[in-house]
């Protein structure tokens, strides 16, 4: 324990000045005497409790100091979430103070604010379709504690992997592999229901033909997200009537046309070479159908 002496003429401005995280128990005194501030609980032990409790919250996949100071933690999830603990230090460390009350206060509003923001909820999962280089990237640039961001993948084709997403308004989050335990699901489990909610999603899309080929309604982010959804191609294969052939330049456009026209081959392979050099790109390959697969061309 660390005894700070502090005059009573200032103790009103020193406290006004050094705010809630420098709050102790103190007794009464007369003007021109000595108070003595006791501190229980240095920030310290209580930033080394609280960094403890919250990286067992589901969800989070690290706890940091920023700018190594030990009022103000990281709380890594899928975004980053900033918390002062300047208040609970000197909560703890009131005279008649609970500190596991406290502490347990504190955790449950973080906790609480995580969920509200966790876009990895069942009804929620969706699958997107990715190029392995971006996917590398991202876990590599969210990686935390020095350990990389991994995520719930799997190949698909030729440089693309499928991707298991959480959807909100205003993001699309990349599900990290921990979020498997959290959601009580195997990857395979996760990549189901994700396709089976995306399929749900894109089931009123809007299509439009351009000079005999179709395309896919570009305002809707999951459009070239069709492609790992099955179902939806054997029905565009009876109405276009023959065998398909895609373009998917970037995440946002997808082409459909049929793989025996020359003439639908020769434009859809425009199409699929347009998306290099963009940033959402995906295949300057044409996707020709092959039972229930793709394959590059």
């Amino acid at each position: 324990m660390t005894a700070l002496r502090l005059l009573a003429a200032c103790a009103v401005s020193v406290c006004a000045l050094a705010g809630s995280a420098n709050a102790q128990s103190t007794e009464a005194a007369p003007s021109g005497a000595v108070v003595s501030v006791v501190e229980r609980y240095s920030m310290e032990e209580v930033s080394q409790e609280l960094a403890r409790r919250l990286s067992a919250l589901p969800g989070v996949r690290g706890v940091e100091r920023i700018d190594g100071m030990a009022n103000n933690l990281r709380v890594v999830t899928h975004s980053d979430v900033t918390v002062r603990l300047d208040t609970l230090h000197a909560r703890v460390n009131l005279a008649d103070a609970d500190p596991d009350a406290e502490y347990s206060r504190f955790e449950t509003n973080v906790r609480k604010l995580l969920e509200q923001q966790d876009p990895f909820k069942l009804e929620q999962l969706r699958v997107v379709i990715r190029t392995t280089q971006a996917i590398d990237a991202f876990e590599e640039q969210t990686a935390a504690l020095g350990e990389r961001n991994l995520v719930v993948r799997r190949p698909f084709l030729e440089g693309l992997e499928e991707v298991v997403v959480g959807d909100t308004p205003t993001t699309i989050a990349l599900m990290p592999v921990g979020r498997l335990v959290d959601l009580q699901l195997g990857a395979t489990q996760a990549f189901d229901r994700a396709r089976a909610n995306t399929l749900k999603e894109l089931s009123g899309v809007k299509w439009t033909v351009n000079e005999g080929l179709l395309e896919v309604d570009q305002t809707q982010p999951y459009a070239t997200s069709l492609l790992a959804l099955d179902s939806v191609w054997t029905t565009i294969q009876k109405q276009l009537g023959g065998p398909l052939a895609v373009a998917a330049p970037t995440r946002d456009t997808l082409v459909v046309g049929r793989a025996d026209r020359a003439r639908d081959m020769t434009r859809l392979s425009a199409i699929a070479a347009s998306g290099v050099g963009s940033n959402g790109r995906l295949s300057d390959k044409v996707l020709v159908r092959q039972g229930a697969a793709w394959i590059a061309r």
